[in-house]
């Protein structure tokens, strides 16, 4: 097989790939790299991909044993747990960062009445009385500010939450 018969070959396949290392690894960076190694591999052996009747399926077949074989040695490196949960809690938190800082945005659109209820109650832990009280309005109104609020922030964050 020539440089550019292998170089045409690997263009077809790179994007099937990595979204098979993908679904194995569930990791961008590690399915990359498995891509990489496992090119890499093929074109050290590229005479015997002449022989080969499917080369997409001598590829895919490639990158399914070379990530069995990188799930192997994570799972017997002593780290690997701790790292996962690690990352796995990374990006929670940095998701959650961005609920907050987008439900501090979407709050400010709401009328001040409701935003203020919502404050009152969700943020600061205040019961109705208190904050009929302190906006000088009765309690089903309170209840009406909340309940509309929530809702509207609910619809905002629908898509939202349907992602996390």
């Amino acid at each position: 097989m020539t440089s550019s018969e292998f170089e045409k070959l690997i263009l077809q396949q790179k994007n099937k790939l990595f979204r098979f290392a993908f679904s194995i690894l569930k990791d961008s960076n590690d399915a990359q790299d498995a891509v990489q190694e496992v090119v890499l591999k093929l074109w050290k052996n590229r005479r015997l991909l002449n022989n080969t009747q499917n080369l997409e399926s001598y590829c895919l077949n490639a990158i399914k044993n070379h990530c069995f074989d990188v799930l192997r040695k994570q799972k017997h490196h002593p780290n690997y747990l701790l790292t996962k949960v690690h990352e796995s809690l990374e990006e929670t938190r940095f998701d959650a960062i961005d609920l907050v800082e987008k439900l501090k945005q979407e709050l400010h659109q709401l009328p001040d009445q409701q935003r203020m209820a919502i404050e009152l109650k969700d943020f600061q832990g205040l019961e109705y009385e208190e904050i009929c009280e302190i906006m000088e309005q009765s309690a089903n109104t309170i209840r009406v500010h909340v309940s509309r609020g929530r809702k509207k922030l609910f619809e905002i964050f629908k898509e939202e939450l349907a992602n996390v």
